[in-house]
């Protein structure tokens, strides 16, 4: 893959909105990871954007999980370098009214919204602060 000066990783971009971003990010210059739960998935956006002339990869990782979050950002920096933009697209619904809504729905959606941005942020601010992004 050809080495574009900045990546952007955006979660839940297999379809829907994160392809949008995805494809726009990539039109505008980026190296963009398309990164969602299924790999598989991903590949139709990334070929997409490589054949428009982009640099892409698919990245399969559950942004809940600590640990696929930190081998998935440390794949994309070595595959596409250093992240300078993330988009905390991904996002889960588990639609009833709230007396009908277990536990265990609850925990799934603020896991993937709320921990996962946690993590996904954390992650990636690692090679962005070492990349001297965001500093004056």
């Amino acid at each position: 893959m050809t080495q574009q000066s900045r990546t952007a990783i955006v979660t839940g971009s297999a379809r829907g909105i994160g392809a949008a971003i995805a494809k726009r990010l990539s039109g505008d210059g980026f190296a963009v990871a398309v990164l969602d739960l299924d790999e598989e998935a991903c590949k139709p956006v990334r070929d997409e954007i490589i054949s428009s002339g982009g640099s892409a990869i698919a990245v399969g990782v559950d942004v809940s999980d600590e640990a696929a979050v930190e081998r998935g950002v440390s794949r994309i920096a070595e595959e596409l370098g250093h992240p300078a933009v993330l988009v905390n697209n991904a996002g889960i619904t588990r639609d009833n009214l709230l007396f009908k809504l277990s536990t265990g729905d609850w925990d799934a959606v603020m896991n993937v919204h709320l921990r996962g941005a946690f993590l996904m942020s954390r992650a990636s601010q690692r090679y962005m602060t070492e990349a001297g992004w965001g500093e004056s």
